[in-house]
């Protein structure tokens, strides 16, 4: 008996629960209006309604100066954390090989010292120059010296890219002289 009192308590809620969401979620009629009204009236009166507010937004000054970011101390996402690359022109490269670009390298011979592979370049001046692993150029620097070849890591200012450096290869015999 206890139990069919229960179960008949419990299921009382459920059904009070159920018909109290249904109520809540029914909108109430808007108060003033009656039955008999037609229905152009208030979609005339809604749509003026919009009109006069769209008219009240176009209305609105507009100014470029609503917005500003404030960072408040944090940094620009982004600037580079490294720091700003200096800006030279073709007239203020560095001397020598530090001012030569890749591409402007042309690869005369190779020989062994005691010390290591040492490439020697031919530069845009038509003068020939010494480059060992870790020289410095223009847009990058030297990273490997073999016996056939040098290796230079040029620095890449592509945003599409996910690496920053590419792999230049100058050969000492370009491949279609072989």
């Amino acid at each position: 008996m206890r139990m069919k009192r229960s179960n008949f308590a419990y299921s009382l809620l459920i059904v009070i629960v159920a018909v109290a969401t249904v109520f809540a979620q029914t909108p109430a009629p808007p108060a003033g209006t009656t039955s008999g009204t037609t229905s152009s009236d208030p979609t005339t009166s809604g749509t003026s309604e919009v009109q006069k507010t769209i008219e009240e937004i176009l209305e609105e000054p507009t100014t470029t100066d609503s917005y500003r970011y404030d960072p408040q101390g944090r940094r620009d996402p982004f600037r580079s954390l490294i720091g700003p690359a200096p800006k030279l022109e073709g007239g203020q490269r560095p001397p020598g090989v530090p001012g030569f670009m890749i591409d402007e390298i042309r690869l005369q011979g190779i020989f062994k010292t005691r010390q290591g592979l040492v490439a020697m370049i031919n530069g845009p001046d038509n003068k020939g120059y010494l480059i060992k692993v870790g020289d410095k150029v223009f847009d990058g620097e030297v990273i490997r010296v073999t016996g056939t070849s040098v290796v230079f890591r040029q620095e890449v200012n592509d945003p599409t890219r996910i690496e920053r450096f590419r792999e230049v290869v100058k050969d000492l015999s370009p491949s279609g002289k072989r």
